[in-house]
């Protein structure tokens, strides 16, 4: 699962930029410890990106937070938060990387049809103008 909705607690000891979890919830979001996940308290709000921490004094469905964190998120103790997992750059990279190859084939492939569609034009033409210069050429003769 990419992401999960938790309850947010103040932490005890705030520690700007990192958050606390029960292990529980690194399974559910497929992560590990000291991976970053991404803290939103709302689609109108700027998401707060913090690393994690697995903590069993933490009750499963929540989060513990610096008070700096939880107002970054646009959130405050007890809101409800959903937790993102952020990708490391190695997956970005070959996502983007995947996405770019997808593109460039795309974009080849136009090219080629437009190539193949004005070569087969300039034939035509070429031949219009040739078979043109033969009756022309013929006339002459006569």
């Amino acid at each position: 699962m990419e992401s999960i909705t938790l309850k947010v607690q103040e932490r005890a000891f705030p520690s700007r930029g990192r958050a606390r979890i029960n292990e529980v919830h690194l399974k559910t979001l497929g992560i590990s410890e000291g991976d970053s996940v991404e803290v939103s308290a709302g689609s109108d709000k700027k998401p707060v990106v913090v690393t994690v921490f697995a903590d069993k004094l933490v009750e499963e469905g929540y989060i513990r937070l610096s008070p700096e964190d939880i107002a970054q998120a646009g959130a405050m103790s007890g809101a409800v938060v959903t937790v993102t997992r952020v990708p490391p750059v190695s997956e970005r990279v070959k996502k983007t990387a995947d996405k770019a190859k997808e593109s460039v084939a795309k974009d080849v492939k136009k090219a080629k049809e437009v190539i193949s569609k004005k070569s087969s034009e300039a034939k035509e033409s070429m031949e219009k103008g040739v078979e043109s210069a033969k009756k022309s050429l013929h006339e002459k003769d006569l």
